[in-house]
């Protein structure tokens, strides 16, 4: 048998195989390799971007609350002068010169601001972002919200209140004008008729009537006591009804002329009487409504001041 001899490279197989393997091990590790880097990288932008987004959150959080408290202050500040005014509109009414039983109302006391604050992330600022028991911190929340309705209510109920006291104030002191004004009247008519009287003689009536109609208010007038209504009933009026007490049966027609507006003028003078109590009375009790609505506020939020912050935000 002849041995044949072959010339030229011998292809290896097994090595063609094994470096297609590597250059595809290759790709898939560099392609791996990018691929974690890539994630990497996202995910260390991610946390960075969480971690600036968190960082905004707790400097717009903390911003916030101390806007809050800010105007807190300003609305305690403002409830401590609307009580001193409550205080001085209480002394204003006992007062029977001052016609005025309105209460003034400061335009600074306004819960506006608050109510502007959007109260989800009020919520987050009293129980999510603070340590503590839930209830209690919720609480805390809602009793301050509502001294803020309280506090609506009272600028609501004393404009209404101011309203309703001016209108029927201001009935009763036109009633009491317009028959003072007639007893007046009828005082000049009364001595321009006996003057008149070729008979005329001793007349108590008319003496009575002209010293208090004519001489008392004309003393009243210089004393400047004329406008306090509860002097002039007693030292004008109290008489004259005391003298138609006892002359009720006389036949003297001035007796009955004087009559109906002396009514008029005791009603009006005893209805502004009671409202001067009820009012004073209202006006009392919004201030104590208004001191505790103060305490509570304060207790509140000083509660909530006093819990820690959660550190995770």
């Amino acid at each position: 048998m002849d041995i044949i001899f072959q010339s030229g490279d011998f292809y290896n197989e097994t090595n063609s195989i094994l470096s297609n393997l590597m250059t595809i091990i290759s790709a898939l590790l560099g392609a791996i390799i990018s691929g974690l880097i890539a994630i990497y990288i996202f995910n260390k932008g991610l946390k960075n971007e969480k971690e600036k987004k968190r960082n905004e959150n707790i400097i717009e959080s903390n911003d916030l609350e101390q806007y809050f408290f800010h105007n807190v202050d300003s609305i305690n500040f403002f409830i401590i002068k609307q009580i001193d005014e409550i205080a001085k509109c209480s002394q204003r009414i006992r007062d029977w010169n001052n016609k005025d039983f309105s209460l003034s109302i400061f335009p600074e006391l306004t819960t506006k601001d608050i109510w502007e604050i959007n109260q989800e992330k009020l919520y987050k600022i009293f129980v999510t972002e603070r340590e503590g028991e839930i209830r209690e911190k919720a609480n805390d929340f809602i009793n301050v919200r509502n001294c803020f309705y309280n506090i609506d209510n009272f600028i609501a109920l004393q404009t209404e209140s101011n309203k309703e006291i001016f209108q029927r104030l201001i009935v009763n002191i036109e009633i009491w004008n317009e028959n003072l004004k007639t007893l007046l009247s009828l005082s000049n008519a009364f001595v321009i008729n006996y003057n008149s009287n070729p008979n005329k003689g001793k007349d108590d009536f008319l003496k009575l009537y002209t010293s208090l109609m004519v001489d008392k208010q004309r003393e009243l007038i210089l004393e400047k006591k004329n406008e306090n209504m509860e002097t002039v009933f007693n030292e004008l009026i109290v008489p004259l009804k005391l003298y138609l007490k006892n002359n009720k049966q006389s036949s003297d027609i001035r007796i009955h002329m004087i009559s109906e507006p002396i009514m008029n003028i005791q009603k009006a003078f005893y209805e502004i009487k009671n409202l001067r109590k009820e009012r004073r009375k209202k006006v009392l009790n919004s201030g104590r409504n208004l001191i505790r609505v103060k305490m509570l506020l304060n207790e509140s939020v000083l509660s909530t001041k006093n819990r820690n912050k959660k550190i995770d935000g």
